[in-house]
């Protein structure tokens, strides 16, 4: 007997069954594939946007770091910086070298680390210890040091260098025993080759820490604590890498050093202590007064540097010329033999020794 059912059997409908099943098989194809896309344009589209801040970052730590040793950093000089950058992370390195009597001498590499999160890290590859006689040294070079006319007489690398062979070429930084005027400097200095200026609150700080340091050591005594002797800290001397000023550049376009280049350093005083609105009409206004023509200055997006914003205090921009700029030290390179006579000037407080080559 033929199998019964109690459903007919009906062509017509099992073509609209396979046909319902094939058009939602197509439907589901069509919306794993457009989540798929979708999915993959909006990670596209974040990771595009991740690097476009990256770079902008790694562009404006670049920058940053130029900048930053236009205003600090005895003698150092930029010398390029690298990008490594792949698909969510990257990499700047921005080379510094010293001129050390025409010696270039590698000296420090400001190294950060980025990614597409917003993550921003400082990588240090430098090697920087000090001694117990308060000497300095990167990279196994002497680190030069400033010590301000404020403070007593001390010990100084006179007699260190006075031993070396005459032919070393040796790098050598000469504090005053006061301030003096580019004017004044220029012609006792000739071969100056970067200038220190003592920033705002830096002598006020130098009081607060002996201050500070002489009441701690009070408190011992009168506490009867009895301490090992310590090494004779002195709070005066200032590091050449942190200290302020500027670079006398040393090419034909600037015939009449240093007036040429610290007109320079103060009109990149002028254009950074401020933020772009205000620096714009700070130099438009001073264009104005020279008599210049300012109408077509523009300025590119920049942020307020803390560096130059510490000296334009301390200078008090828009008040100086640059004859009466008042420096308290310089920085010489040459031979022994050839800065030696220089160090004997009435107007030397303190010399300290810095990179030495022995040729």
């Amino acid at each position: 007997m033929e199998k019964s059912s109690i459903f007919n059997e009906d062509q017509a409908f099992q073509n609209l069954v396979k046909n319902a099943k094939r058009k939602s098989f197509k439907r589901i194809v069509f919306i794993t594939i457009s989540v798929i896309i979708s999915v993959v344009l909006l990670l596209w589209g974040l990771i595009a946007t991740g690097q476009y801040f990256m770079y902008k970052e790694m562009d404006k730590q670049t920058t940053q770091n130029y900048l930053v040793n236009t205003f600090t950093g005895a003698n150092i000089q930029g010398n390029g910086s690298n990008y490594d950058h792949f698909f969510l992370a990257g990499t700047t390195k921005s080379h510094m070298y010293k001129d050390v009597n025409g010696h270039q001498v590698s000296w420090l590499t400001r190294e950060h680390f980025y990614t597409i999160l917003g993550t921003k890290a400082a990588v240090y590859t430098d090697s920087v210890f000090h001694n117990s006689n308060n000497t300095i040294y990167r990279n196994n070079q002497r680190v030069i040091q400033f010590y301000p006319y404020t403070q007593p007489k001390i010990e100084d690398d006179l007699a260190y260098l006075k031993s070396l062979p005459p032919y070393y070429s040796v790098e050598v930084a000469i504090s005053f025993n006061k301030k003096l005027t580019l004017k004044e400097m220029a012609p006792q200095f000739p071969t100056a080759q970067w200038t220190w200026i003592i920033e705002n609150g830096l002598l006020e700080s130098i009081e607060e820490r002996k201050k500070s340091e002489e009441e701690w050591t009070e408190s011992q005594k009168e506490a009867s604590v009895d301490f090992p002797e310590m090494p004779t800290t002195n709070f005066g001397l200032v590091n050449g890498d942190n200290a302020y000023g500027f670079q006398i550049i040393d090419s034909p376009a600037y015939s009449d050093n240093p007036f040429q280049s610290a007109e320079q350093f103060l009109d990149q005083i002028d254009m950074y202590a401020y933020d772009e609105k205000e620096a714009l009409a700070f130099l438009k206004e001073k264009m104005v007064e020279r008599g210049e023509d300012a109408s077509g200055l523009a300025l590119h997006g920049h942020e307020k540097l803390h560096e130059a914003e510490v000296l334009k205090n301390t200078i008090g921009i828009g008040d100086v010329e640059v004859n009466s700029l008042k420096v308290s030290g310089v920085v010489l390179t040459g031979t022994i033999e050839e800065v030696l006579p220089y160090l004997e000037n009435d107007i030397v407080h303190y010399v300290s020794a810095g990179v030495i080559l022995p040729y």
